[in-house]
C-alpha cells in the first residue's frame, strides 16, 4: 500500500512538473512611462574622493541593464539648481528643473558612509590571539521625482556593512594584515547596494 501511494505521488508530481513553465514577469516600474528621464549626480556624506560620480555611474549601469530608456545626466545638484534658477529641490521648484533640462522625471540620490569601526574578536583574545576587523556601513537612498508635480514616483534605500581590513596575530606568530583597496571596496559595496535598489526596474522569472 505504501509503495502504491508513493508511485501515485511521484506520478502526480511529474505531471505537475511537466505542465509547469517559467514566465517572465515585467518590472514593477516601467521607465518608459516617465521619459524623458534625468539623473542628478548623487551626493555623498562622510566620504572623500569620487564617491559621488562612482555611485551615480554604478546606479545608472544597474538601472539601464534591462531597460533601455535613455537617461540624461544633468550634473551635480549645485549645477542643476543654478541652471534652473532655484535654491533647492521641492514640489514648487521641480517643474523648473524639468523645464531647464527637458525631462519629465529625474533621479536624486544620497550615499552615506559611516565612520570606520574597529571590531575586536573576543573569542580570539581569550585564545591569546588578536584579531581586529575594520568595517563600515554604506547606505544609499534614491528617489525618482516627477518634474511635473514634484511628487515622489518611487523611492528605496539599502544599507550594506563591509570589511575594509583585518589584523590577526597570535603568540609567537607573524602578524597578518590584510587591507582592501578602498576604491575597489567602495565599488564592490555600491554594486551590491544598487543591485538591490534597482530590483523594481528588472524583470523577474516565475514558475507557473
Amino acid at each position: 500500500m505504501i509503495k502504491k501511494t508513493l508511485v501515485i505521488a511521484l506520478t502526480a508530481a511529474a505531471a505537475v512538473s511537466c505542465h509547469s513553465h517559467v514566465v517572465l514577469v515585467p518590472p514593477a516600474m516601467d521607465l518608459g512611462v516617465y521619459e524623458p528621464i534625468g539623473i542628478i549626480m548623487f551626493t555623498a556624506e562622510n566620504a572623500k574622493g569620487d564617491l559621488e560620480e562612482m555611485s551615480t555611474q554604478i546606479f545608472l549601469k544597474q538601472l539601464t541593464q534591462y531597460q533601455k530608456a535613455p537617461v540624461i545626466e544633468m550634473g551635480s545638484l549645485e549645477a542643476v539648481l543654478r541652471k534652473a534658477g532655484v535654491d533647492a529641490l521641492g514640489p514648487e521648484t521641480d517643474s523648473l528643473v524639468g523645464e531647464a533640462f527637458g525631462v519629465k522625471s529625474f533621479f536624486v540620490g544620497t550615499v552615506t558612509v559611516s565612520k570606520v569601526k574597529p571590531q575586536v574578536d573576543i573569542g580570539a583574545v581569550l585564545n591569546q590571539r588578536l584579531r581586529v576587523r575594520t568595517s563600515t556601513d554604506i547606505t544609499a537612498t534614491v528617489r525618482l521625482l516627477s518634474a511635473e508635480s514634484g511628487a515622489t514616483l518611487w523611492t528605496d534605500s539599502s544599507t550594506l556593512n563591509g570589511t575594509l581590513g583585518v589584523l590577526s596575530a597570535g603568540q609567537g606568530e607573524t602578524p597578518y594584515i590584510g587591507v582592501r583597496n578602498q576604491d575597489q571596496a567602495a565599488r564592490d559595496f555600491l554594486n551590491e547596494i544598487f543591485y538591490e535598489l534597482t530590483w523594481d526596474f528588472r524583470p523577474t522569472r516565475r514558475r507557473l
